[in-house]
């Protein structure tokens, strides 16, 4: 009999100490949320600019991708270029590529 009035006990108590962790924890989740829509995400903490490097980015890609479009090459060289391109952005092969077929007539 004392076995189970003494697990009962620690059920209990186990219990309620759960619901007091439970109960701590979601004013610190509240306030962690409230905290992001006023200032933010915390990326922009760290780097304030990020938005604005990654469209300048995708501008450069964009019009990097539009001469790879416009080169007389072979379909599987293109693809090469523009895998090359999105993996990195200032490879040698791509800037020989370039570089070279860049033919101003008059």
């Amino acid at each position: 009999m004392k076995k189970v009035q003494l697990l009962l006990f620690c059920m209990g108590l186990c219990a309620l100490s759960t619901n007091d962790l439970l109960a701590q924890q979601r004013p610190q989740k509240e306030a962690r949320l409230m905290a992001e829509e006023e200032e933010g995400p915390m990326l922009f903490t760290f780097e304030p600019d990020y938005l604005a490097a990654e469209e300048a980015r995708r501008k450069e890609i964009l019009l990097m991708r539009a001469l790879i479009d416009s080169l007389e090459i072979s379909e599987n060289k293109r693809q090469k270029l523009i895998r090359d391109l999105y993996k990195n952005n200032g490879s040698k092969q791509l800037n020989k590529i370039l570089l070279a077929n860049n033919k101003f007539e008059e």
